[in-house]
């Protein structure tokens, strides 16, 4: 339910911050002073898939003094309105793992609820890469595998790697 409630109130932030201009904000960081790079930094927001797409927003994260993760995954149409969303605690041994589980569970998701034409978007790259390749990789080779079948099973899904920033609806 908090994940509901914290979709609806990004999509009010989204929506207003669409309607003002894309203003340039100077960067204060100092690993990207202003000596080294462009002064201004455009920030990072969501972005609408094309045409009838849907987009899933999907994000892990793990706490290793514990060894629990949290998940979440937010599905939305291409004007921004939320289609479905969830969350869940789980046990885990890594970040990427807590991803992998998260992603299966966005893909589940989208399978229970008959959604296609997905585009599904994630601030982890190895994941990304592993799925897009097939390949394997140990300590998630089980998820992945689980990843992959239910991807069959979803026609014009995708996947794509957004940076942190532009994640913050699932984050």
């Amino acid at each position: 339910m908090a994940t509901i409630t914290r979709a609806r109130i990004l999509e009010t932030e989204i929506v207003e911050a669409n309607k003002l201009d894309e203003r340039k904000q100077p960067i204060t960081d100092k690993r990207n002073s202003t000596e080294n790079r462009n002064p201004y930094r455009r920030r990072v927001t969501w972005r609408p898939p094309i045409g009838d797409r849907l987009k899933a927003n999907v994000d892990g994260a793990f706490r290793k003094e514990s060894g629990e993760g949290v998940l979440a995954v937010v599905i939305r149409d291409k004007v921004g309105n939320l289609v479905a969303g969830s969350t869940k605690i789980v046990r885990a041994t890594s970040s990427l793992s807590v991803d992998s589980m998260a992603l299966r569970s966005a893909l589940i998701l989208a399978k229970n609820l008959q959604l296609e034409n997905i585009l599904f978007e994630l601030d982890s790259l190895p994941l990304i890469q592993a799925v897009k390749v097939k390949e394997t990789v140990g300590e998630i080779d089980p998820i992945l595998r689980d990843i992959y079948v239910l991807v069959e099973g979803i026609s014009n899904s995708g996947f794509t790697w957004i940076h942190r920033e532009g994640n913050q609806l699932a984050h």
